[in-house]
């Protein structure tokens, strides 16, 4: 008998049990990364605009801003609302330290990516929005970078050689460090994407734009037309949670 791999088996059966098989939120029980209880209380983005999947009152429709300035991407993932349990999840990853909070996230988002692109073709790369060097210097981490590779690695599990690949050294550089979205007007952060990102190096036809939260969505926008300037035919977003309008927030 190999004493040695059952030792570790053991002890990986016995981490896994008072450490990995319980909810991130609540801590009971549960066979994912979150109960049945949790989940059920997270602010699903049910109504919301067809293109670009802006939280409204009413499904199945193009909001006005779609309308009349269609975004340059054709494709969005936002199975969440920026607020309740979600918002203090992607809070804890990015002011507070707690990494841990990233496995819940991209779990989620994981299998929201499984159901919308069931049938459908897969990005050839993933890509994510980063953050200025200074602001990653204060911060210790890009959060962005962060979810972006644990997010590969659960769909890799799930898809193998069909998962988007992650390249070491991201195409998208951000060149001029803006002041925090969170801490400036719907009008300021409209104003701000323009110039601040450059595409470095080569990229895929087919690419998956990552970001944490879409509000105004202007440095998606930005972001996607400089990816399809460099040589993208199709650019698809994956966004954690969408930002409500006030009107919309309760």
């Amino acid at each position: 008998m190999d004493w040695k791999k059952l030792s570790t088996t053991k002890i990986t059966e016995v981490y896994s049990r008072l450490f990995l098989n319980l909810c991130y939120i609540c801590h009971t029980k549960a066979k994912t990364t979150l109960c049945q209880s949790c989940k059920q209380g997270l602010p699903s983005n049910h109504t919301h605009c067809l293109q670009c999947k802006r939280p409204t009152y009413v499904s199945n429709i193009l909001c006005g801003q779609c309308q009349s300035t269609p975004p340059a991407y054709q494709v969005c993932v936002a199975p969440y609302r920026f607020e309740g349990i979600i918002k203090n999840l992607i809070h804890g990853v990015k002011f507070n330290q707690r990494n841990h909070y990233i496995r819940p996230l991209t779990t989620l988002l994981s299998e929201h990516l499984m159901e919308s692109y069931s049938g459908k073709h897969w990005p050839e790369q993933l890509l994510y929005v980063p953050s200025h060097p200074s602001r990653i210097k204060e911060r210790g981490f890009c959060q962005t970078k962060a979810l972006a590779t644990q997010l590969t690695r659960e769909l890799r599990h799930q898809l193998g050689d069909k998962c988007p690949s992650l390249t070491k050294k991201n195409p998208i550089k951000k060149i001029k460090n803006t002041q925090a979205q969170h801490s400036l007007s719907r009008k300021e952060r409209l104003k701000g994407p323009k110039n601040s990102y450059v595409i470095t190096s080569p990229i895929a036809k087919h690419i998956a734009l990552f970001d944490d939260v879409m509000t105004t969505g202007s440095t998606i926008e930005h972001c996607t037309k400089l990816l399809l300037a460099a040589g993208a035919e199709q650019v698809d977003i994956w966004v954690i949670a969408r930002t409500p309008d006030k009107e919309h927030q309760i």
